[in-house]
């Protein structure tokens, strides 16, 4: 018995439904998008030079902070205006470092939530534009030396926590923006499309 061209297609259009429902979602990264309230994640940066400051950063976040910064630089279309040597009034980034244990009111070990926080970053100054968009003039960066261990993970951190500065939210893709146990140093093309769009 033939198959008509039509039952032909419904059939083929089922079977790749049928496989595509059993493949893992791929969860891409949100840009420019805040979360409960515009100072918390991840409200874009204000303008496409990016100026930044970790005065009171140890020597080996400082050299992971230049890595992430220009990782940045590299891949993207923003422009890092440079260091500021101390915070100033155009200064978009300000990162520190410490032991943390319920700064910004989170649980840093994981003590109470079983999820442990090696890095988090807030908009400490956001403007809202035209149309109710809000934008970051400038971002806290905080990174917990109790995790702060290796080489790789302190870079991996840097350029998360940068990544969320300029407005990029997680991901599952092959990013520094995947939560979790990722190693990877550098951001997704997905990424990079996200921020190179907007300037």
């Amino acid at each position: 018995m033939r198959m008509s061209a039509l039952a032909l297609v419904f059939a083929v259009v089922a079977a790749l439904s049928a496989g595509l429902a059993a493949a893992t979602p791929v969860v891409a990264n949100t840009f420019g998008f805040f979360v409960y309230h515009p100072t918390w994640c991840c409200p874009k940066t204000d303008n496409r030079d990016v100026y930044w400051n970790g005065s009171t950063l140890t020597s080996n976040m400082i050299t992971a902070a230049d890595y992430g910064m220009a990782n940045l630089d590299y891949q993207t279309d923003l422009r890092i205006g440079g260091y500021d040597d101390t915070a100033g009034t155009h200064t978009d980034l300000v990162m520190f470092d410490a032991r943390y244990v319920d700064y910004w009111g989170k649980d840093w070990d994981g003590s109470s939530t079983g999820v442990n926080i090696t890095g988090a970053t807030k908009c400490v100054r956001v403007l809202a534009q035209i149309g109710g968009e809000y934008t970051c003039d400038r971002a806290e960066l905080r990174f917990d030396l109790a995790d702060m261990n290796t080489t790789t993970i302190r870079r991996k951190t840097a350029c998360h926590e940068i990544g969320h500065a300029i407005g990029l939210g997680h991901t599952n893709l092959t990013s520094c923006m995947k939560q979790g146990s990722s190693t990877t140093q550098t951001y997704s093309s997905h990424d990079r499309s996200h921020v190179n769009g907007a300037w």
